[in-house]
């Protein structure tokens, strides 16, 4: 459904966790009064209440329900992740009634799924953009400016740097992930490699060259679907890269087992969450280097405000910007649904270029 005067109509889904409080946080001081959800009713009920909203809890295991209780809403934004157990329903859910789709999923395999339901998305007339937050706001809006000054692009080399600790539930994914294993793009298909099987060291500008290690993350997947590049990578920066490779396949038996599920979880919810104070405190980079066949390209880095302050930011200006600006149905990446100069008109998201002008790498 569309409402195509006012403000959008914006349901908040997983509106209690860490980035689901901060993305409330942000509607409010946008001006919008999103619908509060979740599959709890009694923490979606607290939430409302904080803030005098609408709580309107489901569950997305009811595909039914879920898509009744969005007949009315424009855009779901979606915070609940991990999204490898939450995207399908809420994407059939938003199939069925008409209601635009965004989330903040990193998870390769999510973007790849969702991206496979273009053709659905287009039938049911609705825009679908995974990934609306850090991941992959900036380093998609890098590659989307690369491609355009780097003729004959075959493939991109992305690095995220987040500064200022993790959320429980980025945390969860990463275990997640190391269950899942690494992929990059070959030959434009996805295939699996060990964790950490390249490393780097990037020039991220003003003096701070970062050694990073290869990743599964969201790039992968939109650096193809979005600029048809055959050939992609994913970094951040890890500790201990060599050790991480070589206890790649162990890793993987534990984070894959109950027990060693269990044990993870335990150890994730005694770690302190970013606070305000260090939200204020810190910033965050994106990297990313687009090459020809023969080697030769570019390089470009961005900084941005906080990992969680700036996905907040991004995904309410995202919901709006689609309101204001619709894009053609389909699932799409942030820069090409929005625009190649989203990311610069994001309210608050503080960007900076380390270097001005892409760099030959």
């Amino acid at each position: 459904m569309s409402h195509l005067d006012g403000e959008p109509t914006v349901l908040i889904y997983g509106a209690y966790g860490y980035t689901g409080e901060l993305v409330v946080a942000e509607a409010l001081s946008r001006g919008l009064r999103p619908l509060i959800s979740g599959r709890s009713a009694e923490r979606v009920g607290e939430v409302a209440a904080r803030h005098g909203l609408t709580a309107r809890p489901f569950d997305l295991a009811d595909t039914d329900n879920a898509a009744a209780q969005l007949a009315d809403v424009d855009t779901v934004l979606h915070c609940a992740g991990p999204f490898v157990h939450t995207y399908e329903p809420m994407l059939a859910a938003c199939l069925a009634s008409g209601t635009n789709y965004l989330d903040v999923t990193g998870e390769t395999q999510v973007f790849a799924a969702i991206y496979a339901r273009h053709d659905d998305a287009v039938r049911a007339g609705i825009i679908v953009i995974p990934g609306v937050g850090f991941d992959i706001v900036p380093t998609d809006h890098l590659v989307a400016r690369l491609v355009g000054a780097v003729s004959d692009a075959v493939g991109a080399d992305v690095a995220m740097i987040s500064r200022g600790g993790f959320s429980r539930g980025t945390l969860r994914t990463a275990v997640d992930g190391i269950a899942r294993g690494n992929l990059v793009r070959s030959g434009g298909e996805l295939v699996a490699v060990p964790h950490a099987h390249r490393a780097l060291t990037i020039d991220v500008g003003r003096g701070r060259p970062v050694g990073v290690a290869s990743t599964p993350l969201g790039d992968v997947c939109s650096a193809g679907h979005g600029y048809g590049l055959t050939e992609v990578a994913t970094f951040t920066a890890v500790p201990l890269s060599p050790v991480v490779r070589a206890l790649s396949t162990p890793l993987r038996f534990v984070t894959a087992s109950g027990a060693g599920r269990a044990v993870t979880d335990l150890v994730i919810d005694r770690i302190p969450v970013p606070d305000q104070a260090t939200r204020d405190a810190t910033r965050s980079t994106g990297w990313a280097r687009v090459y020809r066949a023969d080697g030769s390209g570019l390089s470009l880095a961005v900084d941005v405000s906080n990992t969680y302050a700036f996905t907040a930011r991004s995904m309410v200006h995202a919901a709006i910007t689609l309101h204001a600006r619709p894009a053609p149905p389909g699932a799409h990446t942030p820069a090409n649904a929005l625009g190649a100069d989203f990311l610069l008109s994001i309210p608050g998201g503080d960007i900076s270029w380390p270097f001005p002008e892409p760099r030959p790498a």
